[in-house]
């Protein structure tokens, strides 16, 4: 009889153990990354008054938001904000990538017939270490299409405007001043 108590308790601990693993190995995916990009394109409008740009956070907080007005970035038209978010903003951010589950969707993009004509584009690109390899090499483990399914919309909207508010406001009015001159 002890021999059977004693198996239990064994199975029970194995199948906690099993439990927690796979618990910790979907939370570890989830925090895997250390880079994304934001790419936001206003749109098909003349050349004064286009603009895109592209927002650059790793997984330690440092950023960088990259403007372009116009088509084509030149030295003239393009300008550089580097920034740090604060670790309340970082933690947001990795909850945001992590309730999004952006990194487990397979998420294509919507047929031809529903991309709208003209209006903003957005995309998101995520970047994790190669572990095959002995450097620290990046590598692309998630990209989000511009035109995403429409069921994946909500959720990316959530995320992309989480990504937006980590770039501080002073740079967000010094790149709207640039936009109305």
């Amino acid at each position: 009889m002890p021999y059977i108590k004693i198996n239990k308790k064994i199975i029970f601990s194995i199948f906690l153990f099993s439990i927690f693993h796979f618990l910790s190995c979907g939370l570890q995916a989830q925090n895997n990354w250390v880079k994304l990009e934001y790419h936001f394109n206003v749109g098909a409008l003349p050349p004064p008054y286009h603009y895109s740009y592209i927002i650059t956070i790793s997984s330690d907080g440092k950023g960088e938001l990259v403007y372009i007005s116009g088509y084509e970035s030149t030295p003239k038209n393009t300008s550089i904000h580097p920034f740090m978010l604060k670790s309340k903003q970082l933690k947001k951010l990795k909850k945001e990538v992590k309730d999004s589950d952006v990194l487990n969707l397979n998420i294509k993009t919507r047929p031809n017939e529903e991309i709208p004509d003209g209006g903003h584009s957005d995309g998101l690109e995520i970047y994790g270490i190669n572990k095959e390899s002995d450097s620290k090499d990046t590598v692309l483990i998630k990209s989000v299409p511009t035109y995403p399914e429409l069921k994946y919309e909500g959720i990316l909207d959530k995320l992309y405007k989480v990504i937006q508010n980590s770039v501080p406001d002073n740079i967000w009015n010094e790149v709207n001043s640039r936009k109305e001159k």
